[in-house]
């Protein structure tokens, strides 16, 4: 597999218009994967053909305005149906959403309550899978992308086809950090 970066951030969008803005943060990353499947070997993605992959996430970071320290952060991911991210170690329940092929959103408020020693945070994320197999990882079937309106608990070729499958996921987490 062959996989490539771009970063691009902008810290301080108000250019002294504002201390606010000059306090905000953008960022918008692009990625693409490439498979490269060995001749004979079962394939990469469910194919024996080279598949790319591509990804978008974009955020932005701003001050809070209800308290000196605290930030609120909003971040959008998009993943194609032949993406795939080298997140594995993913701490949520609902898997990275930067591996999801379809669009995940995401809000959080963070806030520093005692320096960088100890930091709360609120987060919310929602994905909406577009394609099967965001999480899974190379074998010829796991990774295989079907659109997830494809499938049907009624396909009498595999009944748990769609219980096997997730449409869409939420995540809200809150933490309390200390940093030693």
């Amino acid at each position: 597999m062959h996989s490539a970066t771009a970063n691009f951030t902008v810290s301080g969008i108000g250019n002294e218009i504002s201390d606010y803005l000059d306090d905000t943060f953008f960022f918008v990353s692009a990625a693409t994967s490439i498979t490269n499947p060995k001749d004979g070997a079962g394939g990469m993605l469910g194919s024996a053909e080279a598949k790319t992959g591509y990804s978008v996430w974009t955020g932005l970071q701003m001050p809070s305005v209800m308290s000196e320290d605290g930030r609120w952060g909003v971040e959008y991911n998009k993943g194609s149906a032949y993406w795939r991210s080298i997140t594995y170690a993913e701490d949520t329940n609902i898997g990275s959403k930067i591996a999801a092929r379809g669009d995940a959103y995401e809000v959080y408020f963070t806030e520093p309550l005692v320096d960088d020693i100890l930091t709360l945070q609120v987060r919310y994320t929602y994905i909406d899978y577009k394609y099967t197999g965001s999480n899974g990882f190379f074998g010829s079937a796991t990774g295989t992308p079907r659109t997830i309106d494809s499938l049907s608990s009624g396909n009498p070729m595999n009944p748990s086809d769609a219980s096997n499958n997730v449409d869409t996921a939420q995540d809200i987490r809150f933490y309390l950090r200390y940093r030693y």
